[in-house]
């Protein structure tokens, strides 16, 4: 396999992915606009969240602390690193039928 192919498969798991719920939407912005794959070096591919397109995105991320939210929870808190990038290796791995790290 190619890394153009991996490349197409990122796109497309990403693609599954958001249409799954795995980010949060609102205006559409970060889910659609700021989620960014590249290929790096030739032989990888990185998957972030470009904060020049959506600059909020880190508070997406994180417990809520400002005394607006009334010690609510953060429903989407943990959303990138604990939810959406473990099933985006898992989802890559079923693809490619192997291990990516």
């Amino acid at each position: 396999m190619t890394i153009f192919q991996l490349f197409v498969i990122v796109s497309q798991v990403i693609a599954g992915m958001i249409a799954d719920g795995y980010v949060p939407i609102d205006t559409g912005n970060m889910a659609y606009n700021a989620i960014v794959y590249r290929i790096v070096g030739g032989n990888e591919i990185h998957v972030y969240v470009d904060n020049r397109i959506a600059s909020y995105a880190k508070y997406t991320e994180g417990p809520w602390v400002a005394q607006r939210w009334h010690d609510k929870k953060n429903p989407n808190e943990g959303w990138w690193a604990d939810r959406f990038i473990e099933e985006l290796i898992k989802r890559i791995a079923q693809r490619v039928n192997g291990e990516i790290t």
